[in-house]
């Protein structure tokens, strides 16, 4: 069965992967994203940490796609549709790896849930332009 799901809740377009961990005496490897599965070229990559309590986010993209990974930790993803005003709402753990694919339009936030250091990747299908940021600020979590 295909553990890539790509789903329309409450008229929120999102994409959400299951990832499989591979583990072994070194570590464990989990494979993130494949050209295949993705809507547009990858362009930018990042990581960034999120303290105990704190937020990242509150904001949407007019034309980027964006896909979150939480690499360690506990976190709460909200989403929101901005024309619609619809929600969706997920917890994100280390112990069961998913992929999000946000969509243009789709406001989203991270908040650190957890009580150590949370860690994401964030992957964008552009690369980001100071002078003209694809990025408007939507709070989605206090």
């Amino acid at each position: 069965m295909d553990s890539r799901k790509s789903r329309m809740a409450k008229n929120i377009r999102y994409k959400i992967k299951n990832l499989k961990i591979h583990s072994d005496s070194r570590g464990w490897l989990v494979e993130l994203l494949k050209a295949n599965e993705i809507e547009k070229p990858l362009k930018q990559l990042h990581i960034a940490s999120i303290k105990p309590g704190f937020v990242r986010g509150n904001h949407y993209h007019k034309k980027r796609i964006e896909w979150l990974f939480l690499v360690s930790g506990k976190a709460k993803v909200v989403l929101e549709d901005v024309a619609t005003k619809k929600r969706k709402n997920f917890i994100f753990n280390e112990k069961s790896p998913k992929v999000l694919s946000i969509f243009p339009g789709i406001s989203h936030a991270v908040k650190n849930i957890g009580t150590k250091n949370a860690y994401i990747i964030s992957a964008q299908s552009d690369i980001f332009n100071p002078k003209k940021p694809d990025k408007t600020l939507y709070k989605v979590i206090e």
